[in-house]
């Protein structure tokens, strides 16, 4: 039986939203043309049909920060506890693993593709955030950069930049000969991020990706954790 991932560059709106299939068969994998505009009610569609969804936005947000918003209790202010309330978990990890930070969830824009997220999650009842078997939060840019692939200047509707896609899909294409990848993820960023997103829940099913600690693993499952892969994912079902 072939295995179904699903890929969601999750955006606030539908327009920015795009989502990408990938079949996994014997000796091979098809990633389907993205769908791009996709409303809360495609993305369940597609849900449904799929074995596991990997999700391009934070899953939840800083636990200290949670606990701020419920009732805060702060007399004072230093640099630990602004951290504590921008950055996650597994935030952190990611940034001691790539060497950069990843949008804060709590203070920067991805705070709303961040809330229909949560919105997404709470329709489909999950409770384990960290990664529950089916939905598992990705960072296609980090994906890239654990892949050895180029992983900036490749967002914006520029050749250049579309330059800068087109190397991402052929370092893809090398490392994954039996993938067939779908032209318009040269054209747009939001499909190729959903496509990078369906490999990277892939690997995350064959237990190719970060987890967390023993220590980490109560806040990961309130808060989310990337899943950043250790190595691609294999070809097969």
């Amino acid at each position: 039986m072939n295995i179904v991932t699903l890929g969601i560059d999750m955006a606030s709106r539908p327009k920015t939203t795009a989502a990408c299939m990938i079949t996994w068969e014997a000796g091979r994998a098809v990633a389907s043309p993205s769908l791009v505009n996709c409303d809360d009610e495609n993305l369940d569609e597609l849900i449904s049909c799929a074995d596991a969804v990997g999700i391009d936005a934070p899953f939840g947000w800083p636990a200290e920060f949670t606990k701020a918003v419920t009732a805060w209790d702060f007399t004072s202010w230093d640099d630990n506890l602004r951290k504590q309330l921008c950055f996650r978990v597994t935030d952190i990890m990611a940034q001691e693993t790539l060497g950069n930070w990843p949008l804060s969830v709590s203070t920067d824009r991805i705070a709303l593709p961040a809330m229909r997220t949560f919105s997404l999650l709470q329709r489909h009842g999950v409770d384990d955030r960290s990664g529950d078997g089916k939905f598992y939060e990705v960072y296609p840019a980090g994906s890239l950069r654990k892949w050895g692939l180029p992983y900036r200047n490749y967002k914006k509707d520029t050749s250049e930049h579309q330059q800068i896609r087109q190397q991402i899909l052929n370092g893809l294409s090398e490392a994954l000969p039996w993938l067939a990848i779908p032209d318009e993820c040269v054209t747009s960023s939001h499909a190729l991020d959903a496509l990078v997103a369906s490999l990277t829940v892939r690997a995350a099913m064959q237990n190719r990706t970060s987890l967390p600690s023993l220590e980490q693993i109560a806040l990961a499952e309130k808060e989310g954790w990337i899943h950043l892969p250790t190595g691609f994912p294999l070809c097969g079902r």
